[in-house]
């Protein structure tokens, strides 16, 4: 017997971390064939378990990033990824929305308050206190 379907959203969440109705509908065939979103989001809300993270993203209680600290996380990997100092902040923008699920307005204002921008370019270094 499988888990029912509140447990396996669950499951989810925990697994992937805070994600929308719809990447959850999605992510569970039994959801998407009935109701989809608007189920997913009924049976978020009403677990117990589950709160709403941030903006549209659900997470285990307890364990929700702020889009914040998700951007911040994202892009610490990104630069890794990269391997070199810095990246054009257009590309970088749009790597890091389209990975986090976080609206590319916000992913550059944040990632404009943490890191050095300078022209077009996003250099992997932390701003100091005399930049702000």
């Amino acid at each position: 017997m499988t888990a029912s379907i509140t447990i396996r959203i669950r499951e989810h969440l925990h697994r992937r971390g805070p994600a929308t109705a719809v990447a959850v509908a999605e992510a569970i065939p039994e959801l998407a064939e009935c109701g989809g979103e608007k189920r997913a989001l009924l049976l978020m809300r009403l677990d117990p378990h589950l709160e709403l993270a941030s903006g549209s993203r659900w997470a285990t209680r307890g364990s929700g990033l702020t889009d914040e600290q998700t951007v911040r996380k994202a892009a610490e990997t990104y630069f890794v990824s990269l391997g070199r100092p810095g990246a054009p902040l257009t590309s970088t923008v749009m790597e890091i929305s389209r990975s986090t699920q976080v609206d590319a307005s916000k992913v550059r204002a944040i990632l404009s308050e943490i890191y050095v921008v300078h022209g077009p370019n996003i250099f992997n270094r932390p701003k100091r206190q005399e930049d702000k």
